[in-house]
């Protein structure tokens, strides 16, 4: 008992020696890290915790920036939309100007189309293409027979046969007239004389289409797609010319409708005198040989 009564005594005395042996300088350090080290987490807390009505007046100044900011968006936004809508209104009305010139220039160059194509038709289209014997009939009384004879270049030597009168006619074809250019009543013979001939003097035009669309010309060019009607059969693409002239006698307006169809020539013809004593002569093709 007394041995360990000892032992525990020593051990007493070494650990109080111990203690007292530490630097209270350190320890004093450490206490002062410790108290550092708190002091921030400290200051932190007393950030998170600041005063509730600051942050809610900072809150209602962020929602008051935010509101008024808005309109302004609006505001550009429907001025953006109103520009918008007026550049479309001026592009539509631009479209409109547009579309009515370009409709006047189709209109102005249609026109202008079809007074070329009545000064330039090409008579020559309508010329006989071969020799042939056509036969009209005149008011459903009389007879014509028209006998193409021969066709060499721009000349066509057709002979008329009505009752006892024979009249020979040479006929020139050009791109915008036929004229008469050789004539000869009851003649003693009536064989192609195209081989060497050469006109001396215009006798009489039938068609002038290149003045057709002057006011003051006697020839009237009424249509270049007619369909025509005859016994023989219907012909189509029909150029139909009509001439205007004073009766020798009365002076009265003669009125004569020419019908001509391509590769046959004359196919059907109406003559109107006006005058006091006036007639109307139609005469239809009734046959072709």
């Amino acid at each position: 008992m007394k041995k360990l009564l000892t032992i525990m005594l020593s051990v007493a005395f070494i650990l109080s020696a111990c203690a007292a042996d530490a630097d209270p300088e350190s320890l004093e350090s450490e206490q002062a890290d410790q108290s550092t080290s708190e002091e921030p987490a400290e200051a932190e807390k007393t950030e998170k915790t600041e005063d509730p009505e600051s942050v809610e007046d900072e809150s209602k100044e962020q929602e008051e920036s935010t509101d008024s900011t808005e309109p302004e968006e609006e505001e550009n936004s429907d001025s953006g939309e109103e520009a918008a809508t007026e550049d479309s209104d001026v592009e539509a009305e631009e479209s409109e100007e547009e579309t009515v010139e370009a409709s006047g220039n189709e209109g102005a160059s249609e026109e202008e189309t079809k007074e070329e194509q009545t000064s330039n038709v090409g008579l020559k289209a309508y010329m006989p293409k071969e020799p042939m014997t056509k036969t009209f009939m005149q008011n459903d009384e009389y007879e014509a027979v028209y006998e193409i004879v021969d066709i060499q270049g721009d000349y066509v030597q057709q002979v008329i046969t009505f009752g006892d009168m024979v009249t020979l006619q040479v006929l020139q074809w050009t791109e915008g007239t036929v004229s008469v250019v050789y004539e000869e009543f009851n003649p003693e013979d009536t064989a192609s004389m195209l081989g060497g001939f050469k006109p001396v003097e215009t006798v009489d035009v039938l068609i002038d289409v290149t003045q057709s669309s002057q006011s003051d010309s006697s020839f009237k060019l009424i249509d270049d797609k007619q369909t025509t009607s005859t016994p023989v059969r219907d012909f189509e693409n029909v150029l139909v010319v009509q001439k205007i002239e004073k009766a020798d006698s009365s002076g009265a307006e003669v009125r004569s409708t020419f019908h001509y169809a391509p590769d046959y020539g004359l196919i059907k013809e109406k003559i109107e005198d006006k005058g006091e004593n006036g007639y109307t002569m139609n005469s239809k093709l009734i046959d072709i040989k």
